[in-house]
């Protein structure tokens, strides 16, 4: 069969900032080794309303049509879904992705997808293509709830397709390489939208050996200096498999430097230690809010002293650390209060003690499929999916109606957590400096986001 994908989001405005979809590169794989004939159209790359490589690819008149859903671009995902309608009407077209595991109602009923597949999609959509069904993940007009995918087994996947969705432009452009090892989340809070596409939990983990296999082969054929991102949701959640891994990356010498997400609380200073040695350069950890009272309305399970020190312990180390602040938080239950001005305060000492070297700060946004959405419900002013974008504060307006605080007031806010944060620059750029002497692939990568990012501003139209 042939097989189109499409992927958002369309009109990037900043395309460096995109991970490589990852999800995609591996159902194209399944699908290949399966003898489909598969097809992609990235909009990533596209401009804004330029539909004309998406209305050449529907002219060709594939099979069926699987489109990679997030929330923030559904009125893009409408508009695709409504061309490929006028011109094939029954054209088969199936949703998979975050907005398809939360929000499929929606999209079959209102956007006129045919089917979403709720949770990991490479086991459900070859089937789909043989004309099964009725299956768990598999939500249809005529059954808009069906249950959980089945779980994948991770060591049978075929290693993704880097190819088929141009990985080598991601990696020059964004300077990095973005690799999951594993799938699954044993730890929820009340904001983020659930993990559906792998699964609530258990984590499922690849073996040290398939990583350091496929690090291995994606490392031979994409050389170069850029850094390697494990976009897993808690990368140090299993230590002893942390600490193994480590230890073949040594003896793997494959030339990179590592980046990961995970939990404050999961870290300690000689994990760090053991990471930063075998060629790891930076830890993302959430922060949220420096009040405890904030934290538990949040659902995080953690404290500010818990953050405080996952943080100092990765600094100690030797590690770069992304933190992410989020402010305007309302109360959930019945009867408790919105964040106060004291715990606003509380979250910029925080960022001022800590200052990780890359700082995000963001709006407390409900998002479909949280119980922060379900109880606030009332009080959510977001219309339009665009807004969902909660990195994003637009001046003079919020995503939440709160009982303490103006628009005005979290603009400002936001803006003095900025500017607290920007004073210890001098502080990240001396972190910079003692890793690049350190770690030779760090400061080769360094030294190549420096000269694009001086031949995109100060020579642009010249070839590096």
């Amino acid at each position: 069969m042939k097989i189109l994908f499409l992927n958002p989001p369309f009109g990037a405005q900043r395309p460096e900032g995109l991970d490589a979809p990852l999800g995609i590169m591996y159902l194209a794989a399944v699908l290949k080794k399966a003898g489909h004939q598969c097809f992609f159209v990235d909009h990533a790359w596209e401009k804004q309303d330029d539909w004309s490589r998406w209305d050449a690819a529907i002219l060709e008149k594939p099979d069926f049509v699987l489109i990679n859903t997030q929330i923030r671009f559904s009125d893009e995902t409408k508009e695709a879904v409504r061309r490929l309608r006028l011109k094939y009407p029954a054209l088969p077209a199936i949703a998979f992705g975050p907005q398809a595991s939360t929000e499929a109602a929606g999209l079959i009923l209102e956007t006129g997808f045919d089917a979403c597949v709720i949770g990991e999609p490479e086991e459900v959509v070859p089937r789909v293509l043989k004309g099964d069904r009725s299956m768990l993940g598999l939500a249809t007009k005529e059954n808009l709830k069906p249950g959980l995918a089945p779980r994948v087994n991770l060591e049978n996947l075929p290693l993704p397709d880097w190819d088929f969705v141009n990985y080598s432009r991601y990696i020059e452009t964004t300077h990095n390489a973005v690799y999951i090892a594993s799938r699954g989340l044993n730890f929820v809070d009340k904001f983020n939208q659930p993990p559906l596409i792998y699964a609530e939990s258990p984590t499922h983990r690849l073996s040290v050996d398939r990583v350091i296999k496929e690090l291995t082969k994606l490392r031979q054929r994409f050389s170069g200096p850029y850094m390697l991102l494990f976009h897993d949701e808690v990368f140090t959640e299993d230590r002893a498999w942390v600490i193994e891994l480590c230890r073949e990356l040594k003896k793997a010498r494959l030339g990179i430097p590592y980046w990961c997400f995970t939990r404050p609380d999961l870290v300690d200073f000689e994990l760090c230690q053991i990471m930063r040695q075998s060629g790891f350069v930076g830890i993302s950890m959430g922060m949220e809010s420096g009040s405890d009272r904030v934290l538990k309305m949040l659902g995080r399970n953690l404290t500010a002293l818990q953050i405080e020190k996952g943080f100092k312990a990765a600094q100690k180390a030797g590690l770069l650390t992304t933190g992410s602040v989020m402010i305007g938080t309302a109360g959930v239950e019945s009867g408790e209060l919105d964040e106060t001005l004291d715990e606003v305060k509380s979250t910029i000492d925080l960022v001022k003690r800590l200052h990780p070297d890359v700082l995000t700060v963001t709006l407390t946004t409900p998002l479909p499929g949280t119980p922060l959405y379900d109880k606030l419900s009332d009080r959510i002013l977001v219309k339009e999916p665009k807004e969902s974008n909660y990195l994003y504060v637009w001046p003079g307006k919020y995503p939440l109606k709160l009982k303490n605080f103006s628009a005005d007031d979290l603009a400002r806010f936001v803006a003095e957590i900025r500017q607290v944060w920007k004073k210890g620059l001098w502080l990240t750029a001396w972190r910079i400096a003692k890793l690049a002497i350190l770690n030779s692939a760090f400061r080769h990568t360094l030294l190549n986001q420096v000269k694009k990012v001086i031949y995109r501003k100060v020579l642009p139209g010249k070839n590096i």
